[in-house]
Formats: C-alpha cells, structure tokens, sequence
C-alpha cells in the first residue's frame, strides 16, 4: 500500500509527459501559492474532475517562467483525504499537513514536451480495487477529498518558483436507492444600477461581458437546473443598450431560462427591513411588481414569487413584510441566522421562528460555498475547489436525500472559464447534480434529536438605514398624478418611475438618493409645464346666462387627460363645473355655461388637473362682468317709472285748474 512518502520511479504514464508553451499569453489566472521569483506562474487549464477505480486524475497545467527550462522541475504530491469541511479549507488557506500518501519523482521542463494547446499534462492513474495490482497506480481505499499540491521550483528540490494545491475526488456512484447532492445553484444576474439621474444609462463594458459570459455558459450547458436571480433594472439596462451585444446577452438568457426557474426581485435592492421599519410596505410592494414585470417582459417567463433569495439579513418585521405579499419560502445567509450547534453543514429546509400564522420555511446559503466566487487568478482552479467542497459535503451523509444552496454575492463576476469548469462538474458528477431552489425545498426538513421540526431564529442585526418617507410619499403620489394624464400607450411614466425606484435603493448615500427623487419631479414639471391654462382676463355677460370659453395650450406633443375646474361665489353652472378633456392637440377649447345670480363684477377661478386631483397643472382668475338687470331690479324701475307718471298727470291737472280760478 502507499501509506508514507516515497521516491520511486513511476512510469512515464504517471509523470507530466507533455510541457509548457514558452511566452503564451493566459486568460484567467489562479490562485497561485508560495514564492512568484523571476515572474514564475503556475495555473490549472483543466482536470478530471471525479475519478473512480481504475480512472485516473489528468491535471492540465499552464506555466510561464522565465528561468531555464533545464533549471526548472515540477513536482506533485497526493496527501491524505480531508475529514471535515475545516480541514478542507486548511489546505486552502494554509497547504496540506503531514507526510504526502504519494510523491512523483520531480521532471525537468526541458524533458517534457507540449499539447498542441501549449499545456503541461500530469497523470495520476488510480488503482482498480478489483483489477490486479499495479505498483504505477495510486492505491486509494477510502472515497474522498485528497489534497494535491503541484510545485514549479528550481531543480534539485530548490527555491520553489510557484506552485497550487487542488483536489482529486475519489467516488463511486451512490448506493441502490441513494440519491446524489442537490446542489441549488443561484446565479446572479447583476450589475450596478446604470441609470443615473439624468435618465442617461451607462453600462460598465467589463460588467456586461461578464454578463455575456454568464449567458454564454448557460446555454453551453441546458441541462444543469439552477435557479437565476436578475436585477430587473439589470435587464432594462442590457435590454435597451445600444450594444447589440447586451441585447444578445438577454436574448440568450431567455433561452436559457425556459427549464429553470427565476426568482422574484424588487427592480433594485433594497433594504426590505428600512421599508418595514419606515412603514412603507406598499412601496415595497411596487418594487416587487414592477421587478417581476419587467422579468417577464424581458426573459419571458414568470419569476418564482413564493420563494425569496436574501443576499442580506432580515428582520422580523421584513420576513413578515414579505409574508403578506404571498412569501413562504426565505433563502437566507447562514450568517443572518442565530448559530445553531450543528455537527455538519444543514443541507435541509427548517422553519424561522416569527410572528406569522404559519412560519415560513427556509434554506441557508451556505456561507463557506459562496467564498469560491470571490475574484480569482485562477478561475479553473477556483470551480473545481467548490466542486471538491461540494465533496465534502455529500460524504457527510453520502446517499441521503439533502440538498445545499450556493449562492454568490451580487457582486461577484461571472468568468467564463469559472463557469464552464463548475457546471461540466456538475454535469458528469455521479454524486450531486443541479437543482433548483423550489425542489430544494421538498427535501425532507430538518428536525431535532427529539425528532421536532427544526426552528431556527433570525439573528439580531443593524438598525435599518431610515429612508426619507415625506419625500418618496410625495414623489409617489406626483407621479401617480401624472400617470394618471397619460394615455395606456404612454410609457413615459415608466421612464420616471424608473428613477424613483433606483432612488429607493439600498446603499445610497443621502444626497444621491435625494439627486434621483429631484431628477424625477423634475422630469414631471418639465411635462406639466408646458400645459397652460389661460392667463388673467375679463369677461362681459350681457344676458343673465351665457358660456364662458377656457382654453388650453399643449406643447408636449402627446395626448393628455385632464380636469378643468371652474368655481365661483356669483355663478351658478347648470351643466356641471368640473369638466374632464383630452388634449389632443395644441389648442383645446371647452366652454362652461353659467348664470349670473345678480349685476356686477366678481372673479372666477379655473384650475387645471390631472384626473385623479393630486396634481395640479395650473390656474388662473377671471373677471367676470355682469350687465343684465335681473327681474325684481325690472319690476322696481317700471313701478317707479307708474308712479312718476300718476304723480305727474296729477300734478298738471291741478296746475291748470289752478290757472283757471286766478282772475285776469
């Protein structure tokens, strides 16, 4: 058996038989341990990625060095299988310990030759429990994790140059009646918001081919189930951009999400606890429905909306939030749960422990599985360490029905070489396979020693960041106003809201919060403005009733529905004072009838709205001047006119009687 270290000469088929390509230029990098002198690299192209009996374990590696070929050697050595995740990490952080259970004989690079690719190849075949035995071939007993450690150093044993540690998996397919790992994969679809409060979009060229990237390695592999997770205004950005290529990215994300499931979102982050705790659940609400109308309108296909992914923690108050918009599956980061005494990593669904009539269900992400998307060198080698990490965690309770979810942080940036190594793993992995979250969620759940369901609390975080309720209630309710002038073919309230919903986002600073929610009632007023209601005039009604014409200017170019309303303490309106119009062209006239209820000059107030009276466009003040005489003032002037006349008749019949009696 190899037990200890030894230095015997294997066969050729157990050495790197082919070497390096001098000088070639290497896309991705790796996470290269020990000492770099003379600008020495040594990074993982490709390796096999499970081995069974009688397989063998092919690493591809990619050198660059600018020390003599003849000066430098390469040597692999197989260590002891890892036992816990701990340890697992161990060898990451800190090198294999103890005695190698193998060591091939160290060869120089100038003995070696090199694929047409330019990569160095390293065999390491395993033995066949059942085959006859062969002294060449690595005698593995127990399935598991080995740490492999591969070294560019100087020959002779010298300095080392460069070197990395990955793993070889040692398995058998499950048991009769076992079943592989679930492994609920959530992937991201993210960039930061590229809105900025001008309305003008601006899209990181690095972020969108990451984006492209990540599409790309999803259509190359249909049949991994995972579960995505986009940011809505994520996929407005791309979808609008004038680089064909971002519009490629989200054609071919639709195409790839036709057997996967999406998860819902609100348009960007936000913080559900500052909503909760600010008393704006409707609000959240909106962020939600407009997040999964624009999934489906972009990606064609209906976001998941019982189940939500939390890159962030949550509090009681949030988890209830989500409770009333139909929420009862919560994934969650195991670092937003209060420590729970587990012996292994929990790879089953538990109940949160709030005030709701029923409690929700959940799944914690593990924590130690999303640390493998940080920013690597070696993107290759960075996947295939997940994958081993995925190892480990199956021969916990290798067989069993369990399922783990791996979710990345949104920041994380898809590579390319990272995803296509993870989901081929994925794809030929006799002992986990894909899925997504929704069928995590129907393994078995947890349950304690005593054979209850397992209850987990959230764990006590931050105080909400406060958001500015006045000002985003008022931008709200102005933007409701103006929605409500447009026309159904109109989107250019989307467009605003689309500022107010970034200006909601988590992680913004006060005053570019505030630059949005100005930007957006901006943007309104520049609207509004340029409707206008007739300026101050006088008007003269010779008659007791007549109209009165207002008119209204429109120099927005589109339609519009509005509310003319007329008010006065003199004037009666017998066919109504509040008159909705279309304004469908630049000059809109609408005449208003009225009656005077006496003589004179009194004003008249006319206000211009929207609709639904919670925004107004304008108003202006009348003169109205009344001529008529009204009926009791013609009744008055005749019967004075009868008596003038009477008192006069009388007053010359007395006048000439009176001439009469006077002598000459």
């Amino acid at each position: 058996m190899i037990g200890r270290r030894r230095a015997r000469r294997p066969p050729l088929s157990f050495l790197a038989v082919l070497a390096v390509a001098i000088g070639l230029p290497f896309v991705g990098g790796g996470l290269v341990a020990g000492a770099q002198e003379s600008g020495s690299l040594l990074r993982l192209a490709s390796q096999t990625t499970w081995v069974g009996p009688g397989e063998e374990l092919v690493l591809r590696l990619n050198v660059t060095t600018s020390e003599a070929p003849a000066d430098v050697e390469l040597a692999v050595a197989v260590y002891r299988r890892v036992t816990s995740r701990s340890e697992f990490t161990r060898t990451i952080d800190d090198g294999p310990r103890g005695n190698p259970v193998t060591v091939v004989p160290p060869a120089k690079l100038a003995d070696l030759a090199t694929d047409v690719g330019g990569a160095l190849v390293v065999r390491l075949p395993i033995q066949d429990p059942v085959a006859p035995a062969d002294a060449a071939r690595l005698r593995l007993t127990t399935e598991g994790v080995y740490p492999v450690r591969v070294e560019l150093r100087r020959t002779g044993g010298g300095t080392s140059l460069a070197s990395l540690v990955t793993h070889l998996v040692y398995t058998r397919p499950p048991q009769p009646g076992g079943f592989p790992l679930g492994v609920a994969l959530v992937l991201p679809v993210h960039a930061p918001p590229a809105l900025a409060p001008d309305g003008t979009r601006a899209l990181a060229n690095r972020t969108a081919t990451a984006l492209g990237a990540l599409a790309s390695s999803l259509e190359a592999y249909p049949n991994v189930s995972l579960t995505l997770l986009p940011t809505p205004e994520t996929l407005v950005s791309l979808d609008t951009s004038g680089r064909a290529r971002d519009r490629e990215t989200v054609a071919a994300l639709a195409r790839a999400t036709t057997d996967r499931q999406v998860a819902a979102g609100t348009y960007v982050p936000v913080s559900l606890s500052s909503f909760a705790a600010s008393g704006m659940a409707p609000e959240a609400a909106i962020q939600l429905d407009r997040g999964s109308e624009v999934i489906e309108q972009t990606l064609g296909k209906r976001p998941e909306l019982r189940t939500w992914v939390a890159e962030d923690g949550l509090d009681e108050r949030a988890a209830l939030l989500l409770r009333q918009q139909q929420v009862d599956r919560l994934v969650l980061p195991e670092e937003a749960l209060e420590p729970a005494k587990l012996a292994i990593t929990l790879t089953q669904p538990f109940e949160i422990d709030a005030r709701a009539v029923r409690r929700p269900l959940a799944l914690a992400a593990d924590v130690g599985l999303a640390a493998h998307f940080k920013p690597a060198d070696d993107p290759v080698l960075a996947a295939h360490r997940l994958l081993a990490d995925l190892a480990v965690v199956y021969q916990d309770q290798p067989s069993r029905l369990r399922a783990v979810v791996v979710v990345p942080p949104r920041s994380w940036q898809p590579d390319r070489a990272f995803l296509d190594s993870l989901l081929s793993g994925l794809t030929t992995s006799a002992i986990m396979k894909g899925t997504m979250v929704e069928d995590a969620f129907d393994v078995p759940p947890a349950t304690t020693t005593g054979g209850a369901p397992l209850v987990r609390r959230l764990a006590p975080g931050p105080a909400p960041q406060p958001l500015p309720v006045g000002d985003i209630t008022a931008a709200r309710r102005q933007l409701v106003g103006f929605a409500s002038m447009l026309t159904p073919d109109n989107a250019l309230d989307d467009a605003m809201e689309q500022l107010l919903l970034v200006g909601e986002g988590a992680g913004l600073k006060t005053g570019r919060r505030q630059d949005f929610l100005d930007a957006m009632l901006d943007r309104i007023h520049s609207q509004t403005d340029a409707v206008q209601v007739p300026s101050h005039r006088s008007i003269t009604l010779t008659a007791r009733t007549g109209e009165i014409p207002v008119t209204i200017l429109s120099r927005t170019g589109y339609p519009l529905k509005v509310e003319i309303r007329v008010a006065s303490d003199k004037l009666d309106f017998p066919k109504g004072s509040v008159r909705s119009v279309d304004l469908d062209r630049r000059s809109t006239t609408e005449r208003f009838s009225v009656k005077a209820r006496t003589s004179g000059s009194f004003p008249l107030r006319v206000s211009l709205q929207s609709p639904d009276g919670a925004l107004e466009l304008g108003t202006s003040r009348f003169t109205v001047r009344s001529t008529a005489a009204s009926g009791v003032g013609v009744v008055l002037s005749v019967g004075a006119m009868a008596f003038l006349l009477v008192w006069w008749g009388r007053h010359m019949v007395r006048g000439r009687r009176n001439r009469r009696l006077v002598p000459a």
